[in-house]
């Protein structure tokens, strides 16, 4: 009987006594009460139980109703009590006592008179079902994940979905059955073979008998052979140790020692229970010798397949997102992630971007991409990362401020920009915004610094080319690309004329600049108020219904007129100075306006036809030889009347 006088343990030892989980409370209540007046003289600790028996049981039951470790079946006295971890501690305690029981096989129900509900129980066959124990998580119960399934539909059985699983292993060719508890596998499995193992060879003289049967197979590794069987008589669970750290020999032993022990024992007319028990054990180690084989492969595949990955992290562009990582590959093109799980892979960032080999700063860091990616870097590439985006960024960023400062100097304006320093570094930051974006967020991420000042305080050899801090500060946007403000602006002064660049000239230029602009603006106002002049025959409406109608002749169905002057224009403009095309349009344009005004002038009484701006526009190609000179003229004299038909429309009423 349970040492202790709580309750729990006198219900378990009451019912390892009866060989049941099931515990009648009117039988119990009359056994505590008979039993505790029987210790109470020699032991005074049982003096709780001898008087109101039944009041303090029902005290103490509610506690162990609450915490789960009983079930009532039926309220009052005439109820029972079900125990769900009676068969999960009975197994338990048995395979702690495995030194009692290495003569006889694995313990199964028929050892242990015992039969457990289905919904406590999960059924392997021990070749096949064995692998997930070796990889992957487990649920609550023990049982690998992929393994895992919840049943019962009574009582027992909807509390047994939360319990610690037994497993109940089928040997092959018909040699029985093992229980064990979920947790216990592979570790207490093993163990317990090994056991079994060691009395075989101390039996019988079979430690010799082995040696001598496998020394031909294993030749010129006796003394290793000598070795691992004296381990095994002497020290067993450390043959464990030796499968798990990857031993060649070990597992080469075992697959030669499981198939000999095998072979003799089938041999034998009888099979006693020794002989059973280590039958049961070879197939137990040769199967998880050959799993934890795979694991260690499958581990120094794993190992390779993360050095792949840090050696692709330092590679450029240095950054990475999710699921640019997943997608990488080993040097063979082979992918990564079928040489490690996704869950692996997760685990492993997780632990990169907390974790540090130097106890600094963590190996990985997270910076933020573009459109809110996030990227992994590693924290000794994160430097050379903003040394290549400054590099990169930076012909760029002198050909757009060259541009800038071309055309603003064409216009003879200026900025602050081109006369102050600090108006300068604004500039250039406001470029690299738009230009590199990834670079604006690098510069202004506090981890940049953080990984800066420790390389400096690791003495580690900064390049020249990535000091980008002094004093603690960032360097101005001019230092860091290495351009001079002077320098570019009198690189664009060298572009333009040399009168840009002289302030007199510059400024008489100015003023003929603007003049020649009002000049353009006087000229298109000209295209509204060329026909405001009214004409006997007709007023503005009549004209531009005359120009509408002529429209619809000359411009294709779904195409508008605007759209087709585009397309005719690029047909015969073809120079390829767009200042210099420009300037042709604008001649043509005006010779055709002028054409127009002329002819309304001289004929006021006349209406237009299609025909009559055909022939204007033939008549201005044919005395016009810069005109004849033209390609595509065919193009040229339907742009000429179509572009008289735009001047008709714009008539003003």
């Amino acid at each position: 009987m349970a040492q202790t006088t709580d309750l729990y343990p006198i219900l378990k030892a009451y019912a390892n006594k009866k060989k049941s989980p099931y515990i009648s409370i009117e039988e119990f209540l009359s056994f505590l009460e008979s039993y505790s007046a029987r210790q109470a003289p020699e032991h005074p600790e049982w003096r709780k139980w001898a008087g109101e028996t039944g009041v303090k049981f029902w005290g103490e039951m509610s506690g162990l109703v609450e915490s789960e470790k009983c079930i009532l079946m039926a309220e009052g006295p005439d109820g029972r009590i079900y125990m769900p971890y009676y068969y999960m501690e009975l197994l338990t305690e048995t395979y702690h006592s495995i030194d009692d029981s290495t003569d006889i096989p694995f313990p199964d129900e028929e050892s242990l008179r015992i039969t457990i509900p289905e919904s406590q129980i999960k059924i392997l066959h021990l070749e096949t079902g064995l692998e997930p124990f070796f990889s992957g998580p487990r649920d609550e119960t023990g049982i690998p994940v992929s393994l895992s399934t919840h049943g019962g539909k009574n009582g027992e059985g909807a509390h047994a979905s939360s319990l610690p699983a037994i497993v109940k292993l089928i040997f092959p060719e018909g040699l029985g059955s093992a229980l064990i508890p979920a947790p216990m596998i592979p570790k207490r499995l093993m163990e317990s073979a090994l056991l079994k193992i060691r009395r075989y060879l101390r039996v019988h003289s079979n430690q010799e008998y082995a040696l001598h049967k496998l020394s031909p197979s294993l030749q010129g590794r006796e003394k290793q052979l000598r070795e691992i069987l004296d381990e095994i008589s002497i020290r067993p669970l450390d043959c464990l140790t030796d499968m798990q750290s990857h031993s060649e020999f070990a597992w080469l032993f075992w697959g030669h020692f499981c198939a000999l022990v095998k072979s003799d024992i089938k041999k034998k007319r009888e099979i006693l229970a020794e002989d059973l028990a280590a039958v049961q054990a070879v197939f137990v180690i040769e199967t998880c010798c050959i799993l934890y084989k795979a694991r260690a492969v499958k581990q120094r595949e794993r190992e390779i397949a993360f050095r792949s990955l840090e050696l692709r992290m330092e590679k450029p562009p240095y950054h990475y997102t999710l699921d640019e990582i997943c997608k990488f590959t080993n040097d063979k093109g082979v992918s990564l992630i079928g040489m490690y799980t996704p869950e692996e892979l997760d685990g492993y960032i997780k632990k990169q971007i907390v974790e540090s080999k130097t106890g600094g700063i963590p190996d990985w860091l997270i910076l933020q991409g573009k459109k809110g990616e996030r990227w992994y870097i590693k924290k000794e590439k994160m430097l050379p990362l903003c040394t290549k985006l400054i590099a990169d960024t930076r012909p760029f960023i002198k050909n757009e401020i060259s541009k800038r400062w071309t055309r603003l100097i064409k216009a003879f304006r200026a900025e602050a920009a081109m006369d102050k320093d600090a108006d300068f570094d604004k500039l250039l930051t406001s470029y690299t915004a738009v230009l590199c974006p990834a670079l604006t967020a690098l510069l202004a991420d506090t981890k940049l610094q953080y990984v800066y000042e420790e390389m400096e305080q690791t003495k580690k050899i900064i390049p020249p080319s990535s000091r980008i801090y002094k004093s603690g500060l960032l360097l101005p946007m001019s230092a860091l690309y290495a351009v001079r403000r002077k320098e570019l602006l009198a690189d664009a002064r060298l572009m333009l004329p040399f009168w840009y660049s002289v302030p007199i000239l510059a400024s008489i230029a100015a003023f003929f600049k603007r003049l020649g602009k009002k000049r353009r603006k006087k000229e298109q106002a000209g295209e509204d108020l060329l026909l405001e002049e009214e004409t006997e025959d007709g007023g503005p409406e009549d004209i531009q219904n005359i120009a509408r109608s002529i429209a619809g002749e000359l411009v294709p169905p779904g195409q508008k007129l605007d759209d087709y002057l585009a397309s005719l224009e690029n047909r015969w403009s073809r120079l390829l100075n767009k200042q210099n095309r420009q300037n042709l349009v604008e001649d043509v344009n005006s010779l055709v306006r002028d054409k127009l005004r002329h002819t309304m002038r001289i004929q006021k009484n006349k209406k237009l036809s299609s025909q009559d701006l055909n022939e204007m526009a033939a008549e201005l190609a044919a005395r016009t030889p810069a005109l004849r000179s033209l390609g595509e003229q065919d193009s040229l004299l339907l742009y000429m009347e179509l572009y008289m038909v735009k001047l008709l429309l714009a008539f003003r009423l």
